[in-house]
């Protein structure tokens, strides 16, 4: 009963910081404050766009769930402004070149630190189950 409801928390936690990771990143991307934090907002904002990959890596239990959380933002933004932003008559493959380019970074950024965030979690479960047999 007691890893059911500390599964049900971590996957809560994982939802609601993948959920927050894709705010953040629609904050940055399109340049826009929601929360008048003023000076600071751009300072917290870009310590969370690293932290939440890490974060989203640290509550995954399995490898591919990490990395696949961590991107999954900056994937689904990018086809949602593709879809919005930019009319399927228009694009040329120089220009999803050029996209895709753009974008690439971020991807491998989001998911080196989801696969960081996962290695944590191997550390810190090893450390606590050496610790108890200790």
């Amino acid at each position: 009963m007691q890893s059911e409801r500390q599964d049900l928390l971590r996957l809560l936690g994982l939802g609601v910081a993948v959920i927050v990771e894709s705010a953040v990143l629609v904050s940055i991307v399109l340049r826009i404050e929601p929360l008048p934090f003023g000076a600071l907002y751009r300072p917290v904002t870009s310590v969370l766009a690293l932290l939440l990959p890490t974060l989203v890596g640290l509550l995954a239990q399995r490898l591919e769930v990490a990395v696949l959380l961590a991107v999954l933002p900056v994937w689904v933004f990018g086809l949602v402004y593709l879809a919005i932003y930019t009319p399927v008559w228009t694009i040329d493959i120089v220009q999803v070149g050029t996209l895709v380019s753009a974008a690439a970074g971020y991807v491998v950024l989001f998911g080196a630190l989801g696969l960081l965030g996962w290695l944590l979690r191997r550390l810190i479960l090893r450390q606590t189950v050496s610790a108890e047999r200790a």
